[in-house]
């Protein structure tokens, strides 16, 4: 597949994404072709062509484009679902429709700053080809704590998910008669693809395996019910960016509002709410509030003021 053509897809998911669930004819796609010479070389957009890009990028990205036949108009299907930030579909989406933006926006590339990609997709190929087949990975793998080669533990694994949390892409597998078990690509090495099948469990949703994980860290805590007393000025940021997909707004005012969430309290949790400061109060569990408090302790008396180096004294 030329590069010409994937931008080519992503251009129509992003034009006709851009119409809305109202969607857009056929006619004005083709108008819009039209204008973007630098894709269309001033080209008409057929519509045997159309016919069959819609048919490529279903087959490609999983995202359909369907048509409203009583005015021929077209949409992307499934809005409701793409509308969830978690969803596969609205990541694809996302990502197809950023690229078009940035593709169209060259001019600009000085002026546009990104994030570095997440961190071990190098080994991502290897390891959707072993998921899509149900085939065990083998790798070498060195956690940060250990500090020599000598630490590092061959592994045989069924790869059942991967994830990204925090720039890193994680692989979710099982290794033996051992639960499910956490592996940052960026720490694994000589990875490979064994000849030996697995059968992936028919009940298995990483999607619920996930849920009430903040991010990667799972089975060290059950999952209860969380409230926080958020200031109103901070508050606004988590109203439009949720910590957690399960919170839920309890109380509001002009001061203050009171967020729940159903989530374990694992250690990428307390992180995550040590970053917002004396922004918040944790009011439940009290097991939580009593950890925040015990580490905000130990920060205070590490970074409180204290004199650095021999005091001279006055005579």
């Amino acid at each position: 597949m030329t590069k010409d053509l994937i931008r080519k897809y992503i251009w129509l998911v992003d034009t006709v994404n851009m119409a809305g669930s109202s969607g857009i004819s056929y006619q004005d796609i083709s108008d819009k072709w039209e204008q973007n010479t630098e894709l269309s070389g001033g080209n008409k957009y057929s519509w045997r062509t159309f016919m069959n890009n819609r048919k490529d990028i279903f087959e490609i990205f999983g995202v359909e484009i369907a048509c409203h036949h009583g005015d021929n108009t077209y949409y992307i299907a499934d809005r409701n679902e793409l509308k969830d930030a978690s969803g596969f579909k609205a990541w694809i989406l996302d990502a197809l429709s950023l690229s078009n933006q940035l593709n169209e926006s060259m001019a600009l590339q000085h002026r546009i700053l990104l994030e570095d990609n997440p961190s071990g997709k190098e080994s991502l190929p290897t390891i959707l080809e072993a998921m899509r087949e149900n085939k065990m990975l083998t790798f070498t793998y060195k956690p940060f704590w250990v500090e020599n080669e000598e630490g590092s533990n061959l592994f045989h694994v069924e790869p059942y998910a991967v994830k990204v949390f925090k720039r890193r892409w994680y692989l979710l597998g099982k290794y033996g008669d051992n639960p499910l078990r956490i592996y940052a690509l960026d720490r694994i090495s000589n990875l490979d693809i064994e000849f030996e099948d697995f059968v992936m469990p028919d009940d298995f949703d990483a999607e619920a395996f996930f849920s009430t994980c903040f991010g990667i860290i799972v089975g060290d805590k059950d999952a209860q019910t969380v409230k926080l007393k958020v200031g109103s000025f901070q508050a606004k940021y988590l109203h439009t960016l949720p910590l957690h997909h399960s919170q839920k707004v309890l109380e509001r005012n002009d001061k203050y509002t009171i967020f729940s969430y159903f989530v374990s309290s694992t250690f990428d949790f307390k992180q995550e709410l040590l970053s917002l400061g004396d922004t918040i109060e944790v009011l439940e569990p009290l097991s939580l509030r009593r950890d925040i408090a015990r580490i905000g302790k130990e920060m205070n008396r590490k970074n409180g003021e204290k004199p650095f180096g021999k005091q001279c004294q006055r005579k």
